[in-house]
């Protein structure tokens, strides 16, 4: 599936205000902007506190079905907020889906 069909069946089921991405040459290489309604920023909340875990968690998943991607690749994923409620996702494709998953589901 590709990436726009990703974000959008995402921003689809999660009602984000707004999606989009860029990528660039650097490993991890895939930077996706949500910006977040007010439910989901509790919810980011609530799990703040295990972001490091929950990055484990889906790097270990990835690499069972993944093996393109080396778990230390997928571990370097980062999160960030930004303004007007915008969540940053550094990430590679293949963790995506997983990730906003166990974020927001």
């Amino acid at each position: 599936m590709d990436l726009n069909q990703q974000l959008k069946e995402l921003s689809q089921k999660y009602l984000f205000e707004d999606t989009n991405f860029k990528t660039d040459e650097q490993a991890p290489n895939l930077e996706v902007c949500l910006t977040l309604q007010e439910d989901h920023i509790e919810c980011f909340i609530e799990k703040a506190s295990q972001l490091n875990s929950i990055i484990e968690s889906c790097s270990n998943m990835i690499t069972m079905f993944d093996t393109s991607v080396p778990k230390e690749i997928l571990m370097q994923t980062s999160l960030r907020c930004g303004k007007d409620n915008q969540l940053y996702i550094r990430t590679t494709p293949s963790m995506l889906n997983i990730l906003v998953e166990t974020l927001f589901g």
